[in-house]
């Protein structure tokens, strides 16, 4: 209302790795992250791997909503930098991720399951459809007893993408134990690495 910047009505305080608690590595390697002056990053080199921090889910009912920006090249179908927004068990992930893929593809969305941080299984969503910015508003979500992704471009107004119960999903009843901000490289690109950033993080 005063003119202030883009998302000035919902941004949170500039996110930290404190403040967000995302504090542990899973398969750090050669990944580094930092406090910005724009919110915490993770910057990974050019591997076709997660790196991801992560910390303990809250006690449900909970929701999460971050600004994330991808700052990437690259993209061949096969080795597609991405960031992204999920859970982990401890070594399997399930992630709501953007990634820049090839072709007529471009950027799409993705909810993806990992059997490791280097190892794909499946997507149980993905939609290149859309017209996509290299950030969005990704928001998660536990009632207990099922788990769901969403996303939004104004932080606002959310469509939800897909929802499961845990006990049918890919961690399991009890896998949806860590929640994890992740970014993946992508091998053989140059300027080489992808850059990802939570620039507003809330949890409710």
């Amino acid at each position: 209302a005063s003119g202030g910047g883009l998302f000035n009505q919902i941004l949170s305080a500039t996110p930290t790795a404190a403040t967000t608690g995302l504090s542990t590595w899973q398969n750090q390697g050669s990944a580094t992250t930092s406090d910005s002056t724009t919110g915490m990053t993770i910057t990974q080199v050019a591997t076709n791997a997660l790196a991801s921090r992560t910390k303990a889910s809250p006690g449900t009912p909970y929701t999460i909503t971050a600004l994330l920006a991808m700052t990437a090249v690259g993209g061949d179908g096969t080795n597609n930098p991405n960031i992204g927004l999920g859970w982990t068990d401890g070594t399997k992930l399930q992630i709501l991720r953007l990634v820049s893929a090839a072709g007529t593809a471009g950027l799409a969305f993705a909810v993806a399951s990992m059997t490791n941080s280097t190892t794909f299984s499946a997507n149980v969503y993905v939609n290149s459809k859309f017209q996509f910015l290299p950030y969005f508003w990704a928001r998660i979500a536990d009632d207990g007893t099922n788990v769901s992704f969403a996303f939004s471009q104004d932080g606002a107004n959310f469509l939800t993408l897909y929802s499961v119960a845990k006990a049918s999903g890919f961690l399991g009843s009890s896998g949806y134990s860590n929640v994890c901000f992740s970014v993946m490289g992508a091998a053989g690109f140059t300027p080489a690495g992808t850059i990802g950033t939570i620039m507003s993080w809330t949890q409710a």
